[in-house]
């Protein structure tokens, strides 16, 4: 499989807050905001993309470094 075909991993809103320590309505605001990923809708579930999550974290940390 190349990675262009890759499977994305998906997160839950749980392991969001425990990866970001950010509670739901943080999130959800910062979604709203347009700061931070939003997540896809399957089903009644809503699931980020981890590697989009992965993505700004790294941004977060080269922000706080600069």
């Amino acid at each position: 499989m190349s990675a262009a075909e890759k499977i994305e991993e998906l997160r839950t809103l749980d392991e969001v807050q425990a990866m970001t320590g950010m509670g739901s309505t943080w999130i959800y605001e910062q979604v709203k905001a347009g700061a931070f990923p939003a997540p896809i809708k399957i089903g009644r579930r809503s699931l980020w993309v981890l590697s989009e999550l992965d993505a700004w974290v790294r941004a977060q940390v080269r922000a706080a470094r600069a």
